[in-house]
């Protein structure tokens, strides 16, 4: 089985009306990536007939990330803000479940948010009730729900791959993974292929992300460590490319994730050659993990 590789819609653009949207996906299948990660913040946002009507057209299929809000805020103390962060979660898995993907995964325990204290041991178990309730909904759906390892700058809870495979383990969670992000690891992990290897059972999607999130390869991300390490591991889930510039980036986008420079300008080149790349990697490190 060979991994699905895709491309994230952030590369293309952080707007998603029907003409940027028609854009990023037909330049992502004109490439030659299997799938587009369209990324909701906002669930009333994502215009779902139309997200999927141009998928089918172009023959390409939709990967559905999401991150909550302090508004939607799963892990608040504020019982009116965690309903409605556990709703957010619940209403993405509908918008998967429409569209015609397997999964919504990201930051789905807590909010895209810098904290100021660590979670209590409250509002942890707030989270795995939650998670408990979710597993479940995204199971009567047949879909799975992943849970992204972040760095500590961009949310709590679980900022390593440990924490998340921790997490899903002591709810017993059958329809949640965890979801790995070279940028994040490269910030957090002390021994990635450690990581990865204990947590290979649970193991359902990557971001492959160089340490400055520019150009694949570019920066000094050790990728064939990675790479091999889950060749090791035997995985086969997605693996979906994330390489940002403020050339598409809003103000608003590229100030939240600190995005000051011009990483690139080409977005169709920086797709090629990130598509060229992954493949390279992934082929090197089969080759590599063979018994022979």
């Amino acid at each position: 089985m060979t991994n699905t590789l895709g491309v994230h819609s952030l590369l293309f653009t952080d707007a998603w009306t029907a003409a940027s949207a028609k854009a990023a996906i037909d330049c992502a299948a004109r490439v030659g990536f299997d799938a587009i990660e369209v990324l909701i913040f906002d669930p009333a946002t994502i215009d779902v007939a139309m997200t999927r009507r141009l998928a089918r057209d172009a023959g390409i299929a939709i990967a559905l990330g999401m991150a909550l809000g302090v508004d939607s805020d799963i892990s608040s103390l504020d019982p009116a803000v965690a309903r409605r962060g556990e709703a957010t979660v619940r209403r993405c898995l509908d918008i998967a479940e429409e569209i015609g993907a397997p999964c919504v995964s990201g930051i789905a325990y807590a909010a895209f948010n810098r904290y100021s204290a660590p979670p209590s041991e409250a509002q942890k178990n707030q989270v795995r009730s939650a998670l408990a309730r979710l597993d479940g909904y995204a199971g009567g759906k047949g879909l799975k729900l992943g849970l992204e390892a972040v760095n500590r700058y961009e949310s709590y809870l679980v900022n390593t791959l440990d924490e998340a495979g921790a997490l899903i383990r002591s709810i017993g969670a059958r329809n949640l993974f965890v979801h790995m992000d070279t940028f994040h690891m490269n910030i957090e992990e002390t021994d990635i292929a450690g990581a990865i290897a204990r947590n290979a059972d649970l193991l359902g999607y990557a971001h492959v992300a160089d340490n400055t999130r520019g150009t694949l390869g570019a920066g000094g991300f050790d990728f064939k460590a990675f790479f091999g390490a889950l060749a090791r591991a035997g995985y086969t889930g997605g693996v979906t490319v994330e390489s940002f510039s403020n050339a598409r980036l809003g103000p608003g986008l590229a100030g939240a994730i600190a995005l000051w420079r011009c990483q690139w300008s080409d977005a169709e080149a920086t797709a090629r050659e990130a598509l060229a790349f992954m493949r390279a990697e992934l082929a090197a490190a089969a080759h590599a993990a063979r018994p022979w």
